[in-house]
């Protein structure tokens, strides 16, 4: 069984040992065709899997039910070059009764070779895209004197950007006053509560607080003590835990 991913796509020098050495002549890398390899800490295990194969007459592939999981098997049996018919088992629930359920569905697993290939192409994507766009600006540092490797990937630079936003924003956040303008009504026996809508040409921040107090004071001042006309009145019901 796989424990997860038990290859991963090759390193630029496996490709070419010239790459071991990062010269700006050499981008982009020639990374096709893809190639595999082993991964180190479970290699003992992918032995495991490639005797099975060879045992088996029929294979049962119950990776996740979804593009990563039909790759992570589906790469494994591309690399011993398995010729034994696969079936295709989906489980979205470890319960027993549910796995027995599905147990009795199984379906041809080249009906998911599209999401094989979509995960493969994303992988072997981000591989290219990775390597060489760190590559690039690790060697365009070093011409500015930055010494160490600037990672680049599809998804952690973006990441990194959000968190470097973030950063930064509350680094220079400087403490800002806002003014509510409310009234206590009397209607009846009953006093409401209520709460200016502010207008649209009114000094307001970029959450439509009023931010001038001589504006708030002005409104509160015009409206004190005067008479109010209800013009709409609603009663929601809500239940409460």
């Amino acid at each position: 069984w796989c424990v997860g991913h038990l290859l991963e796509l090759a390193p630029p020098e496996v490709h070419n040992p010239d790459y071991k050495n990062w010269v700006q002549a050499d981008l982009p890398l020639k990374l096709r065709p893809a190639q595999y390899q082993p991964i180190a800490r479970t290699r003992d295990q992918l032995k495991v899997v490639q005797q099975l194969i060879g045992r088996a007459s029929e294979i049962v592939h119950a990776g996740d039910p979804d593009d990563e999981g039909q790759l992570l098997v589906d790469e494994v049996l591309v690399h011993f070059g398995n010729t034994a018919p696969v079936k295709r088992i989906l489980i979205n629930d470890m319960n027993a009764n549910a796995a027995r359920k599905a147990l009795e569905g199984l379906r041809d697993n080249g009906e998911f070779y599209g999401l094989f290939q979509k995960a493969l192409a994303r992988s072997i994507g981000d591989q290219l895209y990775g390597f060489n766009m760190t590559r690039a600006c690790t060697l365009a540092g070093r011409a500015k004197g930055v010494k160490s490797v600037l990672s680049v990937g599809r998804v952690q630079t973006p990441i990194l950007g959000l968190i470097v936003n973030r950063y930064l924003a509350n680094k220079s956040h400087a403490s800002a006053f806002y003014y509510t303008v409310a009234a206590s009504l009397a209607v009846g026996g009953s006093r409401p509560q209520a709460r200016l809508v502010v207008a649209a040409d009114a000094p307001l921040d970029d959450k439509n607080r009023i931010i001038d107090e001589a504006y708030a004071s002005q409104v509160a001042d015009a409206c004190r003590m005067k008479p109010a006309d209800v013009i709409e009145a609603r009663v929601e019901e809500k239940q409460t835990a």
